[in-house]
């Protein structure tokens, strides 16, 4: 284990090595619910396939990733400082940072409850959660814990939705306007604020959920197909925000925005 890493508390217990900080009973039911539904069963079998799912995620995938992306936050903390990812998936985005998750994927590190972080206080340099916030079920608890493990000076890189349809992952809670999360984390000193996936992707993301909802004939697993094809099919178009994402107006109907934060 990273010997900068400090922990408030013991790991119950380890899991392929990993240790665990979620009680035994919480952390069978959040594994249940990554296989609830056609769409999550397909992403859960694809993460364990990194370069694909990545490849899916990047290419084909709704949505075009424009803004400040999440190793910007490498550039920001000190060297050799702790960098932790909260809901990392299985994909490290530099090979210092430390993955956090809720499933024991290859690349995970440490499994945690982004609610209940196990870190010490004030005791990482800088924290990535990268479209998480919108499928926590309590963003506050999440914001204060990630206010408490921070060091005073240390750094947030986050993601979240706007303008998205619901996606459980393997719940979805909330959306956030540009105004939400100045107003979420008030007591940081805001760095940069703004779209990460623009217009486009947000009229596309809509306009495949509906096609492939009125095609459908009320059956859940001709739409999961439906929409796979429309997402397939309609992706190209995405690259129109190459250019709408830097219009003034663009964040009234983006899809998603990034956040770089610095704990006062």
């Amino acid at each position: 284990m990273d010997n900068r890493l400090k922990f408030k508390k013991t790991p119950i217990r380890h899991i392929e090595g990993k240790p665990l900080f979620i009680p035994d009973s919480g952390y069978e039911a959040m594994r249940s619910d990554l296989h609830t539904g056609f769409i999550n069963k397909l992403k859960t079998n694809l993460k364990k396939i990194p370069w694909l799912y990545s490849f899916i995620f990047y290419f084909i995938a709704p949505a075009i990733f424009l803004g400040k992306q999440p190793k910007h936050i490498f550039s920001l903390t000190p060297k050799n400082g702790l960098v932790v990812e909260i809901g990392s998936g299985n994909r490290r985005i530099h090979p210092e940072i430390v993955n956090v998750d809720i499933h024991p994927w290859s690349m995970v590190d440490i499994l945690a409850d982004a609610h209940d972080l196990p870190f010490a206080d004030n005791s990482v340099d800088g924290i990535v959660l990268s479209w998480v916030l919108e499928h926590m079920h309590d963003p506050v608890k999440v914001a204060a814990e990630i206010n408490r493990s921070l060091k005073p000076g240390g750094y947030l890189y986050l993601t979240t939705n706007f303008i998205t349809p619901y996606h459980p992952s393997p719940k979805d809670h909330y959306r956030w306007t540009a105004d939400g999360l100045r107003t979420l984390f008030k007591d940081y000193e805001m760095m940069e604020i703004g779209p990460d996936v623009g217009p486009t992707c947000a009229l596309l993301s809509v306009f495949q959920e509906w096609v492939a909802l009125a095609l459908s004939f009320n059956n859940k697993m001709l739409k999961d197909l439906i929409w796979i094809g429309m997402v397939i099919l309609t992706s190209p178009l995405k690259v129109l925000d190459y250019v709408l994402i830097n219009y003034q107006s663009a964040e009234t109907i983006t899809a998603g925005f990034y956040l770089i934060a610095k704990k006062k």
